[in-house]
């Protein structure tokens, strides 16, 4: 049975957990992408990735929206993004997309629940309309790894159109290139400017649990055990 989304930014609707919570929801999301962390450094870096992500989203909370922290996490949250990890891993690192973008759109699109569909007819984990489903091949739009295959397509188009700026290409996910375009960047949209800042911190925040996953990998392997230590 489909889950009915009825604001597309939905995500932002969960409880914030507390202090436990919130560390839980970190440790499954590290758990999750920890055996594929290895292969994703460089797209999840995405040159620079993080402090693109600050600073695009400082500058449009500066002109056009209000200003957004790190968004926590909740462990349903982590629960459900953990499922398709290895979906995402694999669809972002054959389009170049960043592995915490394409994750955090995941979450505010559909809070990472794969049977959701909006009332405007939006359907998956990305969210996916039908045209925009069928523009980038996907010809079973509830499959999750066809729907995150064709949300990430998107997103790298749109990256592509508006030369990275993870902004504009999150507006044109949001509202469609059409009125990125016709509007000289973020449309004027109370929905797609709250959209927009909202992302980049969920992005953000992952980008942070990612990057505590690949230094306790480093300190791991830094780490040298005695020949005559005894395994446990």
């Amino acid at each position: 049975m489909a889950i009915s989304v009825k604001n597309r930014p939905n995500a932002q609707t969960h409880a914030n957990t507390t202090t436990d919570g919130r560390g839980a929801a970190k440790s499954r999301v590290r758990t999750s992408f920890s055996s594929v962390m290895g292969h994703t450094k460089g797209v999840a870096d995405g040159g620079g990735f993080g402090r693109q992500v600050q600073e695009q989203g400082q500058r449009r909370a500066v002109r056009h929206t209000r200003p957004q922290q790190k968004k926590n996490i909740t462990k349903e949250q982590a629960t459900r993004l953990a499922k398709y990890a290895p979906m995402i891993m694999s669809s972002a690192k054959r389009n170049n997309v960043p592995v915490p973008l394409v994750a955090a759109v995941i979450l505010q699109e559909s809070g990472a629940q794969a049977k959701a569909v909006s009332p405007a007819g939006a359907k998956g984990l990305m969210q996916l309309m039908p045209g925009t489903a069928r523009r980038f091949g996907v010809r079973d739009i509830m499959d999750p790894a066809q729907n995150i295959e064709g949300g990430t397509k998107y997103l790298r188009f749109l990256m592509d159109r508006y030369n990275g700026r993870m902004d504009l290409a999150l507006a044109g996910y949001n509202a469609g290139e059409h009125n990125v375009d016709k509007h000289g960047g973020i449309p004027p949209f109370a929905e797609t400017r709250n959209y927009v800042p909202s992302v980049l911190a969920y992005a953000d925040t992952l980008y942070h649990i990612f990057r505590g996953t690949e230094r306790m990998q480093t300190v791991a392997s830094a780490v040298t055990i005695p020949a005559n230590a005894r395994k446990v």
